[in-house]
């Protein structure tokens, strides 16, 4: 769970910045934020986290495998949140835009002000929608050795030779884990509709 809450928490910063640096007016820091969309969008989740931890991670001061995971995760699903940021800006009308521009507010001020809290009810459902992800998603980090609950239930299976109940045991743990997150976004949904 802690895996997959730092995950949303730094997915979404960053998703956040990755969305500014594709809006910018600098074509260096358009050309990064569309180049790094490209390759998460066209690379599977486990082979991104395993070029991540074995080519970069790797080679940096940091010996932790949980958070090399953690970072893994975040860089995969920037992109994703960066979408998300930019479909739920797309909700905003046009004429709000033009009345912040009339009354001068600067750029800071648009998004603190009229953005970000009109942003918080359209994004809920999705980002909801990609915790749950997230969560299914941390089980890749198996194959780096961080130790989350897919691996942790495997040693246990492999110790006691129950791997069919293993399985099965993982199996139960991960939807009474997402079918609340699933129920939780259909209860957005409707807020947001009504």
């Amino acid at each position: 769970i802690w895996i997959s809450i730092l995950t949303l928490i730094g997915s979404v910063v960053l998703g956040f910045l990755l969305y500014l640096l594709t809006k910018s007016k600098i074509d260096t820091f358009r050309y990064i934020g569309v180049i790094f969309n490209e390759i998460v969008f066209g690379s599977p989740l486990i082979v991104f986290i395993v070029v991540v931890y074995y080519m970069i991670w790797n080679y940096l001061p940091f010996e932790s495998r949980l958070y090399g995971g953690v970072v893994a995760l975040t860089l995969y699903m920037a992109p994703y949140m960066k979408n998300l940021f930019e479909g739920a800006i797309k909700t905003i009308d046009d004429l709000q835009f033009q009345a912040m521009t009339v009354l001068g507010f600067t750029k800071i001020q648009q998004y603190r002000y009229i953005i970000l809290p009109q942003l918080v009810r359209v994004i809920m459902p999705p980002l909801i929608g990609n915790l749950t992800f997230i969560i299914k998603g941390s089980s890749l980090l198996n194959f780096i050795g961080v130790p989350e609950l897919y691996n942790q239930l495997t040693f246990i299976q492999y110790d006691n030779f129950l791997a069919i109940e293993g399985y099965l045991l993982m199996f139960v743990t991960y939807l009474m884990i997402t079918i609340p997150l699933i129920r939780l976004t259909k209860f957005f949904e409707k807020k947001v509709v009504s």
